[in-house]
Parts: structure tokens; C-alpha cells; sequence
């Protein structure tokens, strides 16, 4: 499982909520104020049956008409306090709050997303996309929302509440006053000491979570396999070992959260029965009447509700915190490529590659490439050869900055690659990988990923260039056709020659290509083959060749193993020479 990560919910909230708080203080402030109110209001509801009783009832001498008239006011009073002050201002404060709500939660959504994105391969190696993709829209957001919507809405107004009520009993009866704020000091001392307890459950589920959903996220990714393999079985078994993980975390988290709501519960129990026996003492000894005993029940069980409300704003904070101390820790990542604070924004006239004593390793203490040097002029076909492992996937990750090396360096026309921005850099280069990707979407938003700007005429010529006119002509919905997950709807082929169209829209001046052609079938692989040599005219290609007769046709051939060069030179020379390159040649020959 994932490491959790250590909690810094502070520093997150000052450094990523506040400023978006801030930015929309206004409306908060306004939906506080009418909240407020509501509270306000609220409490004058609760110590109503004082003047029920004072003013109404218990009063001798008054006639009937005298009393119905007293009641008619008294009711249309209460009437403007509830409908009115309570639930008019609390709704009002609502819509306010609610729009805040989600624009901040927007905004958080937007730079985790953009956040996530720019950060760098290590990074995304090292956390699953179901995990990330929980944190965007599962508990860690959610319970950042139910903290700030629940506070916003409750707690204010239950503050005022409490205080007001606090306040006319004050001058009604200091020693019921004194009561009512002891059960309330109570209150908040369990609320604190809950909080905490609730802030390491939640920190303990969400780590879980997040572990979880990556975990599933890839059973469903998986499916094709699943199937090719006949593993629906071990796979609905590994599925619900993970639901059973969520399945135990949520039960602990809410039985143990339901205990921190019966503590707090039973206090009130407590209280009420020291309330009730307080009013019975004052009572005799003459110092309330009836009015003031009714109004004290009835705003103690008039309080349960708003102490409650702050209650659980404490509980939720602690879910909050567990929750933005791990969003803070993702937007608190730096990435390992970063941009350069002045980006060049023009490529140099020469465009020689150049690798200089570059040395690389995933896991720096074990070196891929140790004091790698490579020369590239403008306009070769150089092909990379070599067994599993040898580094050259590594070179061109190198090549388009996915990573940056730990010493050494890599320039292109004489400019650092570290000099250009990390998008401009990529535009430089069409890779066409062996497995291209696609996304559930059309056809034509597929290939506009290289240029969003891309006319239709423009998109049907770099499809020309790539031998793919003949089956897009065939879709049911030519460009506006959808490609299914993964562009499950296509052929290898298929995909293979769009992902050369994807290249060349964005006309680069160098491709890279992780052999197009290694697992086609042989009418496939010509069109891919004559697409290749009619794109390349003039411009710089470097191949991952695993197909010997890829490297045939390249200017040179790079003989790589251990992250070293063992051999260099033209197809038809290293097939002579003793060495790694003449021993694949014949391995392969032998197959053949």
C-alpha cells in the first residue's frame, strides 16, 4: 500500500482553500450574515412558550377577547420569525453559499487536474489513475465540501443561537444561564477531543480508499485480458478482496464515528436532567415562574439541534483534514521536469541532437544509461537495436524530457532541452508509438490531440499521407466517428496509421517511431512501411526498431546493451561483423 502522506492540513488550507475563500468572500460574507439571523431567530423561537405563558396564560383578570387578541400578536410574530427571519433569510443564505461552494470546488478540481497532468512520469508511475481520480471525485473533495457547506450553513447560525439564548436567559435567571453554559462548555470540550479522534479515522479510510480505487480501476482497464485469459473468475475474487478492504474501513469508520455521536448524545441526557432539576429548585424557591420554566425546556431542547450542528462541523474537519493534508501533499509534488522560468520561444537553425556523458536511472542508484554520447545530424533515419533492457525506449524518453537526466546533457542545435518549454519541445517531435492511444471519443478529436486548430482538409490529407483514407472512407461516420475506449473499434493497423496522421498534423521536424509495424500483419505492415518513407523526406527519424528489416532501410544502426553503444554503422556492415548486431541478424534468420 501506498505510504500515507504526513499530514500538513494547515499549510494546505492557508496555501490552496483560503485565497479561493477569499476570492469569494463576498457572497460567503453575505450567506454568514443571513445564516446568522436565521440563527437569531431561531433562538427567539426556542423561549417562545416564556411569553406563551407570562403573557397569555397565566396572567389573571385578562378576559377571553383580551387573551385571543394577545395570542393573535404573539402568533404573528412568531410567524415573521420562522417564516420570515428563519426560513427566508436560511434559504437566501443557502443559494448564496451554494454557488460559492461550487465555484471554489471547481476552481480545486481545475488545479489538481492541471496540476497532475504537468507533473512528470515518476510522479504517475508512482500513484494509480483510479487513486488520482478519487481524489478529484471521491471522499477527499467530498469531505473538504461537507466541512465548508455543513459549516457555512450550520454552524453560524447555531453559534447565534446559542449565544442569544445564552443572552435572554441571562437576564431572566443568571443561575439557569450558568447551567445552560456549562452543558454548552461540555459540549464543546468532547466536540474538540472527538475532532481528533475523527481526523485519524478519516486519514485511515481515505489512505485505503485511494488504494483501493487504483487497484480497481486497473481490474477494469484490464478487461480485454481478463477475457483473452479466462481470468473473470480470479479476477471477481481479487475485486472482492478490495471490497471487503472498503467494506471493513467503512465499517470501523462509522461505528466508530456513531460512538463519538452517542458520547455527545448522552451528554444532553445529562444535562437535561440537571436542567429539569435546576428549574424545579428555582422554581420553589420562588425565583422563575412557570414561563421561564417552559421557555429553559424548550430552548434546551431547542439548543440539542444547533450544539449538534457544531458538533458535527468538529467531526467533519477531522475528515477535512485527513482529507487536504493528502490533496495538499499532490499539489505540493514538484515536478522533476520542470519548465524554465524564460523558454526559449524559438528553435535554434541547426538541428543536430546531441547527447553529451548522459547518465540515467529510473531508481538513480541503478543506471540505465552511464555517460551516454550520441550524435544526430539533421535529416538521419537511425535505427536503435538491441535485447529488452538495453536503454532504448529510455533514449527517446530522455529525448522528449519525460524525464531529465541525473548528469550529462542533451541539446538540440546547440540548445539545452531544459532551455524550451516542456509543450514546445514535444511539438518538435511526431512520436508514433508501438500501442498508440486513443480516447473514447471521435475520430477527428483523436487526431486534433497534435493541432486543436486542425481543419477538416487538413486532417483528410495527413490521413492521405498515411494510408488511412481507404478505411476512414469505411466508417459508418467517417471523422465523426467514435474510436471506443482505447480505440477499441479499430484494427492494429488501423490505429497504427492514424497515429502516424495524429504525427503529422502537427508537422515536426523529427519522428520517432517504436516500431509501427512489429505485431502486424503483413498487408498492414506495407502501408505503414510506404506511409513511413513518404512522411520522412527531409526530416530527422529515430526508430526503436524490434523488426531487423526496419533497420535495414535506416542511414545507421546503434547496437545497444547494458545502456551502452556496442556497435554503429549501416545495416549491411554490421551484418558482417562480429558482434551482438550479427547474432541478432542470424537469430533471426534462423526463426525465419
Amino acid at each position: 500500500m501506498t505510504p500515507e502522506p504526513p499530514p500538513r492540513p494547515s499549510r494546505a488550507f492557508r496555501r490552496y482553500v483560503q485565497p479561493l475563500l477569499w476570492a469569494n468572500r463576498w457572497p460567503i460574507l453575505l450567506a454568514l450574515v443571513l445564516v446568522g439571523i436565521s440563527g437569531g431567530a431561531a433562538a427567539m423561537q426556542n423561549v417562545f412558550p416564556k411569553w406563551l405563558f407570562s403573557h397569555v396564560l397565566q396572567p389573571a383578570g385578562l378576559d377571553l377577547s383580551e387573551r385571543w387578541w394577545r395570542l393573535g400578536q404573539l402568533v404573528l410574530i412568531y410567524l415573521f420569525l420562522t417564516a420570515v427571519l428563519r426560513m427566508l433569510f436560511w434559504h437566501w443564505g443557502f443559494r448564496l453559499f451554494t454557488r460559492a461552494r461550487e465555484h471554489i470546488v471547481f476552481e480545486l478540481r481545475r488545479r489538481f487536474f492541471r496540476h497532475v497532468n504537468h507533473l512528470c512520469l515518476r510522479f504517475h508511475g508512482e500513484h494509480t489513475s483510479g487513486e488520482l481520480f478519487s481524489y478529484l471525485f471521491g471522499s477527499p473533495l467530498r469531505a473538504v465540501l461537507d466541512f465548508f457547506h455543513h459549516t457555512t450553513m450550520n454552524v453560524p447560525g447555531s453559534v447565534v443561537a446559542v449565544v442569544s439564548t445564552m443572552a435572554v436567559f441571562l437576564v431572566w435567571d443568571r443561575v439557569l444561564a450558568a447551567v445552560l453554559f456549562a452543558t454548552a462548555l461540555f459540549s464543546v470540550i468532547m466536540m474538540l477531543r472527538a475532532r481528533r479522534r475523527m481526523q485519524r479515522i478519516q486519514s485511515d479510510f481515505q489512505a485505503v480508499e485511494g488504494w483501493v480505487s487504483g487497484r480497481v480501476a486497473d481490474l477494469l482497464r484490464g478487461n480485454k485480458a481478463v477475457k483473452l485469459h479466462a481470468m473473470e473468475a480470479q479476477v471477481a475474487r481479487r475485486f472482492e478482496e478490495e471490497a471487503d478492504a472498503i467494506r471493513e474501513k467503512s465499517y470501523r469508520r462509522d461505528v466508530l464515528s456513531h460512538v463519538e455521536w452517542i458520547k455527545q448524545e448522552g451528554l444532553g441526557y445529562v444535562c437535561y436532567a440537571v436542567l429539569m432539576a435546576a428549574c424545579t429548585w428555582r422554581y420553589l424557591s420562588g425565583g422563575i415562574d412557570l414561563g421561564v420554566v417552559a421557555a429553559c425546556l424548550a430552548a434546551f431542547a431547542g439548543l440539542s439541534g444547533p450544539i449538534q450542528g457544531i458538533f458535527q462541523s468538529f467531526a467533519l474537519w477531522g475528515g477535512a483534514e485527513a482529507a487536504l493534508a493528502r490533496i495538499g501533499a499532490v499539489l505540493d509534488t514538484e515536478t522533476t521536469t520542470p519548465d524554465p522560468r524564460d523558454a526559449r520561444g524559438e528553435w535554434p537553425e541547426g538541428r543536430e541532437i546531441v547527447f553529451a556523458g548522459v547518465t540515467f536511472g529510473y531508481d538513480a542508484s541503478r543506471p540505465v544509461l552511464a555517460d551516454f554520447s550520441l550524435r544526430i545530424p539533421p535529416g538521419e533515419k537511425l535505427a536503435l537495436v538491441g535485447p529488452s533492457g538495453a536503454g532504448k525506449t529510455t533514449v527517446t524518453q530522455l529525448l522528449l524530457r519525460l524525464y531529465d537526466p541525473q548528469a550529462g546533457s542533451i541539446a538540440i542545435g546547440g540548445a539545452d532541452l531544459r532551455s524550451f518549454s516542456t509543450a514546445a519541445l514535444r511539438r518538435y517531435f511526431g512520436v508514433v508509438p508501438q500501442d498508440p492511444f486513443f480516447f473514447n471519443t471521435t475520430l477527428r478529436d483523436n487526431l486534433r490531440v497534435a493541432r486543436p486548430e486542425a481543419s477538416d482538409r487538413e486532417i483528410l490529407a495527413a490521413c492521405g499521407q498515411a494510408n488511412a483514407l481507404e478505411f476512414i472512407g469505411a466508417l459508418p461516420a467517417g471523422l465523426d466517428t467514435r474510436l471506443g475506449e482505447g480505440g477499441a473499434n479499430l484494427s492494429g493497423g488501423q490505429r497504427q496509421r492514424l497515429a502516424i496522421a495524429r504525427a503529422l498534423l502537427s508537422d515536426p521536424r523529427c519522428f520517432i517511431f517504436d516500431e509501427a509495424t512489429s505485431a502486424l500483419d503483413t498487408l498492414s505492415e506495407k502501408l505503414i512501411s510506404s506511409a513511413v518513407e513518404r512522411v520522412l523526406d527531409g526530416r530527422t527519424a529515430i526508430f526503436i526498431a524490434h523488426r531487423l528489416d526496419t533497420a535495414r532501410r535506416c542511414d545507421r544502426i546503434l547496437v545497444m546493451e547494458s545502456g551502452r553503444i556496442v556497435q554503429e554503422g549501416p545495416y549491411a556492415v554490421l551484418a558482417e561483423q562480429p558482434g551482438l548486431f550479427r547474432d541478432l541478424v542470424r537469430s533471426r534468420e534462423l526463426r525465419d
